[in-house]
């Protein structure tokens, strides 16, 4: 089969794929690799198949279907392969250099120096030899450039410099002596650069810059002085750059920019001013490129990419709330058309500076990782563009990477009532309408983007004419839109959606909803009864006005109460998250949010609460509440002093018989430390190795707002791998059936031993949870709302 590329794929009986290059008279063969989970996933071929985006398919003998990912032959991966002499020596990459003789030249985190000859396809490696004083001095190379003789000057952490001769292998070491003054300030280096008159400036890890003095063969140095303004801004150098005009810049980490007078030995620093919106917004500088139009582009960490003009002196950023995939930026390349290409911590950025265009990759798109390393880029003479990270580097030209121009069809795939599919004549895909009782007061759809180049960044939005005035947007993960108590009417749901490279079908999928009214709506039903009891029509006209009132307020209450909750699960390395809450008939006070606690993002907070009372009074208690509590969060209090600040303003403005109950935890995400504090709620129910446990508390156990004074206790757990805590509010055991049967804990517990919750994710568990509650309860008269929150360590 030919792909889009004029490339053959050649499927074989045991060998794997083999792809064609017929220009070059090239043959590339792809095999499984049982290291490598994105490798091919069996060498038995039978089918192969390009689909209308240009996607390659291949079918196996015995291990499924392989989609080859768009830009896997755009973005080459080169990585390391263990036991293999001839590959990357480590996965973690820091520098990269390509020669004049097309060798790259890649410094990694424990392997030493690499040698690749890309012509032969061969690896030489390079390591410390403490038998050889002229081996590399460490086996971390963070830095490695080539000065005007040749020479390779390599920077190591925790080894000094090394001056490295490529023909010979040997090296001449420059490292601290303490005893020296006049040796290099640090062995742990960041960056190396040659200027313009051949001088060797040096930035340090914590003891400033140095410049190497070739006669003497030793180092100045320039460090921060708290009583010199005009000394370097910080002692942590991340980057050394030098622009057209002969300007001096220097990165640092915590001390924002610097402008370097060589001749006056004078620094003057840029540091973020929150009382300036014109200076720069971060001062952790780790990259530095000047553009054709002299404009300095600054790779933040934290900040995302800054845009200063030297003659100005304005600064101007952008971060991932103008499209960038993230805003720890490592590295920034231009090429020839003047696109920026920004490696960062969530992947690559190609950033147009005259329209604002932003197009993201990651993994998906061939990418080594979607973590990359700060120094680690490079872009060769003939424009190619190097970029390394935490398993290998990339390699690529600019002008081959193509955009994804593939307009998709979009698609409603399913139709939910009370959270159960709906069984329909034909596929919902096909359906022109649906009709539905005044009843089916909750209701759902799920849509997908029939784009599959790179799904995850597909995006949609959605709207329910009769009902929104504007499109409502969302992401590949939450693809459904849900609705609660419509009034009886015409309506159409529709929904659009993009590619993974934004382009929209605006068009999109649409179905005609119709809510039929109760019999006593009906016309004849009116007429009749106007014309026999005139009287009565007119109490019943004032009775449907009421309702009305009561309708709204109950669809108030219940916009009022989903907009404290949130839209999406949490996305979090090592936790599994999921929540859920299905409003009762008339409105409860059911609530639940997640939220940081402190600015590094270690702890993760969730709280669920529950309001006593209906419609909008609990609604507003549901807010109030929800909002104080979020209000107390800070990296140095509790969650037992925030439950206790919190609960004396509730006592004082709520109602005697209103109180809240909540529970309120606080995950470290790192070792699976869990404290909570629990004010009335059902005790949170743990699985642990198939064992299930209620989790009960010490302390007072009071609502918030029950008792004025009460002080709160902070209980600890520790959950394991696997382990599964699952928070409710009382209406998930106190749901009745038509028998007048409680669900009950035991239920519940059962049910959760009984699930191999292993094999699970969260919100697999949830759904099963509310499906079996929904199943064994009367769905059409829910006394209680329903919430639940599962949680997988």
């Amino acid at each position: 089969c030919f792909d889009n590329s004029g490339y053959l794929w050649i499927g074989t009986n045991g060998g794997g794929i083999i792809l064609y290059d017929i220009a070059r008279n090239k043959f590339t063969v792809y095999t499984n690799d049982p290291q490598d989970s994105r490798s091919l996933s069996y060498n038995e071929i039978r089918a192969i198949y390009k689909d209308r985006s240009g996607i390659m398919w291949v079918g196996t003998y015995g291990a499924g279907i392989n989609k080859v990912t768009r830009g896997a032959r755009e973005f080459f991966h080169y990585t390391h392969i263990p036991n293999e002499i001839n590959s990357l020596s480590h996965p973690i990459i820091w520098s990269i250099y390509e020669d004049a003789d097309s060798v790259l030249w890649i410094g990694t985190h424990g392997g030493g120096l690499d040698k690749f000859d890309r012509k032969s396809s061969t690896y030489s490696h390079f390591v410390n030899n403490r038998n050889n004083p002229a081996s590399i001095s460490s086996n971390i190379v963070r830095v490695v450039i080539q000065d005007r003789e040749g020479y390779l000057w390599l920077g190591t952490n925790g080894g000094g410099i090394n001056r490295f001769n490529k023909n010979t292998g040997q090296c001449e070491i420059y490292e601290n002596n303490p005893r020296d003054k006049n040796s290099l300030a640090s062995n742990n280096i960041r960056c190396i650069y040659e200027d313009k008159l051949g001088d060797i400036w040096i930035g340090t890890y914590g003891n400033g810059m140095d410049k190497f003095n070739k006669l003497e063969k030793n180092f100045i140095h320039y460090i921060n002085n708290p009583d010199d303004s005009h000394s370097l801004s910080n002692d942590f150098v991340r980057t050394i750059y030098e622009d057209k005009q002969g300007n001096f810049w220097i990165g640092t980490e915590g001390g924002g920019l610097n402008k370097f007078d060589r001749k006056n030995n004078i620094f003057k620093p840029y540091r973020h001013n929150p009382n300036d919106s014109n200076s720069i917004n971060n001062d952790y500088v780790f990259s530095i490129l000047e553009d054709k139009d002299n404009i300095l582009w600054i790779g933040t960490y934290g900040g995302g990419l800054v845009r200063f003009d030297p003659v100005s002196e304005k600064f101007s950023s952008f971060t991932t709330k103008d499209g960038l995939i993230g805003d720890a930026i490592y590295g920034v390349l231009q090429d020839k058309n003047g696109n920026l290409w920004i490696s960062s911590s969530k992947g690559l950025s190609k950033f147009n500076p005259i329209n604002k265009k932003v197009t993201n990759y990651t993994v998906s798109d061939g990418l080594q990782s979607n973590e990359f390393n700060g120094g680690s880029y490079f872009k060769s003479n003939s424009g190619e563009m190097f970029f390394g990270g935490i398993n290998g580097f990339n390699a690529f030209s600019p002008e081959k990477i193509s955009g994804n121009n593939y307009i998709p069809s979009i698609v409603i795939t399913s139709f939910q009532k009370f959270n159960q599919e709906v069984n329909t004549a034909k596929p919902v895909s096909e359906l022109n309408e649906i009709r539905l009782s005044y009843e089916d007061y909750f209701f759902s759809f799920e849509f997908s983007s029939l784009d599959f180049s790179a799904p995850e960044k597909n995006k949609y939005a959605y709207k329910m004419e009769g009902l929104d005035d504007n499109w409502i947007f969302t992401t590949s993960d939450k693809r459904y839109a849900s609705y609660t108590t419509l009034p009886p009417g015409n309506y159409v749901f529709r929904v659009i959606g993009s590619n993974s490279d934004g382009i929209w079908n605006k068009t999109g999928a649409s179905i005609n909803i119709i809510i039929t009214p109760p019999f006593w709506k009906t016309w004849w039903f009116i007429a009749l009864s106007f014309i026999t009891f005139l009287a009565i029509g007119f109490i019943t006209y004032k009775s449907r006005l009421k309702n009305i009132r009561i309708k709204a307020e109950l669809k108030t209450a219940h916009d009022a109460q989903t907009s404290i909750m949130p839209e999406c699960d949490p996305q979090i390395e090592g936790l599994d998250i999921s929540g859920i809450s299905i409003p009762a008939n008339e409105v409860g006070g059911d609530f639940f949010d997640y939220f940081w606690l402190d600015k590094s993002h270690s702890h993760f907070g969730i709280m669920v609460g529950d309001v006593s009372g209906k419609a909008m009074k609990a609604a507003m208690n549901a807010i109030m509440a929800s909002g104080m509590i979020i209000a107390e969060a800070d990296e140095s209090r509790s969650v037992s002093d925030m439950l206790t600040l919190v609960n004396k303003p509730i006592y004082n403005k709520t109602a005697r018989q209103m109180f809240t109950a909540v529970i309120l935890l606080s995950i470290d995400v790192n070792s699976g430390e869990i404290l909570f504090t629990n004010a009335g709620m059902p005790n949170p129910v743990l699985k642990s190795n198939g064992t299930i446990d209620t989790i009960k508390s010490i302390g007072p156990r009071f609502p918030l707002g029950m008792m004025k004074d009460a002080a709160y206790t902070e209980n600890r757990l520790n959950l394991k791998k696997g382990d599964v805590l699952v928070l409710i509010t009382d209406g998930i055991t106190e749901a009745l059936s038509r028998k007048k049967e409680f669900f009950g804990e035991n239920r519940l517990e059962d049910l959760l031993k009984r699930l191999d919750t292993s094999k699970m994710t969260s919100s697999e568990i949830k759904k099963y949870i509310t499906d079996e509650i929904m199943n064994f309860s009367d769905k059409n008269h829910l006394y209680d709302d329903l919430t639940i929150v599962v949680i997988k360590f």
